[in-house]
C-alpha cells in the first residue's frame, strides 16, 4: 500500500481480492487502485476508535467501503484499519521455505559493501551444501513508515544489518558477514 498524504489518497493492493476466483492465483501480477480520501471519508481502527490518514502505515491491511466495483468512483465512505497477524506483519522477512531466510536490510540510497551483495547468498549455499539445511535470501530496504518499524523491533544499531529468520522468528542478527558464515558453519556441528 502506498500513502500519498499530500494528495489525500492511499494506493490499496487488491491483488488477492482480484485473483480470488482464479484456480491458480499464484501469479506475480499485482492489482491496485487509488482511494481518494475526502472530508466525508471516515477512518477508524477495527475496534471502532477514530483514526486519520496519518495513522495509516505502509503495509497496513485496510477495508475500504464501498469496495472497488463498477460504480465506485475512488471516493470511499469508510476506511477501516484492520488488525494484522504476526505472520502478516513479518511476511516479508519470515522464511517461506523449510529453512532460513537471510535478510540484508539497508537504508535507502545506501550502497551495500561487496560482501553483502549476491556473493553472501552463494557463500551460505556453499557452507550448507551436503547438509539438510536450506536457505533463501532477500535484500530489504528499511522503511520507517512500514507497519512495523523493524529497526526498533530488532534493535538494529546500524545499516546494513543481516538477519536470519526461520518460518517463525528471527534467529540471528549481525553486521558482519563473517559472523553470518560462522552462524551457518555452527549449524553443521
Amino acid at each position: 500500500m502506498g500513502i500519498k498524504k499530500s494528495e489525500g489518497s492511499i494506493v490499496v493492493d487488491i491483488s488477492e481480492w482480484e485473483k480470488r476466483d482464479r484456480k491458480d492465483n499464484t501469479t506475480d501480477e499485482g492489482y491496485s487502485y487509488t482511494a481518494k480520501i475526502t472530508e466525508e471519508t471516515v477512518i477508524n481502527h477495527e475496534d471502532g476508535t477514530e483514526s486519520s490518514i496519518d495513522d495509516i502505515k505502509m503495509g497496513q491491511k485496510v477495508l475500504v467501503n464501498p469496495p472497488r466495483g463498477n460504480d465506485f468512483e475512488s471516493h470511499p465512505d469508510e476506511i477501516t484499519l484492520l488488525e494484522m497477524s504476526y505472520e502478516e506483519k513479518y511476511s516479508r522477512l519470515l522464511s517461506h521455505i523449510d529453512g532460513f531466510n537471510i535478510v540484508v536490510m539497508y537504508e535507502v540510497g545506501e550502497t551495500l559493501p561487496m560482501g553483502m551483495q549476491d556473493s553472501i547468498y552463494g557463500e551460505v549455499l556453499n557452507i550448507l551444501e551436503g547438509t539438510e539445511h536450506r536457505a533463501v535470501a532477500a535484500w530489504v530496504e528499511y522503511n520507517p513508515d512500514y507497519i512495523v518499524d523493524y529497526k526498533d523491533e530488532f534493535d538494529i544499531e546500524q545499516f546494513p544489518a543481516i538477519l536470519v529468520f526461520n518460518q517463525e522468528e528471527v534467529l540471528f542478527k549481525t553486521y558482519n558477514v563473517n559472523e553470518l558464515y560462522d552462524f551457518f558453519k555452527n549449524l553443521n556441528k
